[in-house]
């Protein structure tokens, strides 16, 4: 899956369209159940914080997906981000 890095298409996109929302899961729910603070899933949902590697995985894990899958889409995104980046220069 490719996020776009033009408006709010990011991970935190990503992860409650596709994880959180079908899912009816709180922020206060993953939090509890991963040891991930609401703040840091918060900022992580909003964009407003990069999805670190400790937290790709433990949430990867509670979503039962791969362990890499969520830090692979980071990385794939924070590349392309700087591509753009770099292009209007």
């Amino acid at each position: 899956m490719l996020l776009n890095v033009e408006g709010k298409n990011n991970l935190g996109t990503m992860l409650e369209n596709e994880y959180f929302l079908p899912r009816k899961l709180s922020v206060y729910r993953v939090a509890k159940d991963t040891g991930v603070s609401k703040k840091a899933l918060c900022e992580i949902l909003t964009g407003r914080q990069r999805l670190p590697v400790k937290e790709a995985v433990v949430l990867a894990r509670y979503f039962g997906v791969e362990e890499d899958s969520f830090a692979r889409l980071q990385l794939d995104y924070e590349l392309r981000s700087e591509k753009q980046r770099l292009q209007k220069e």
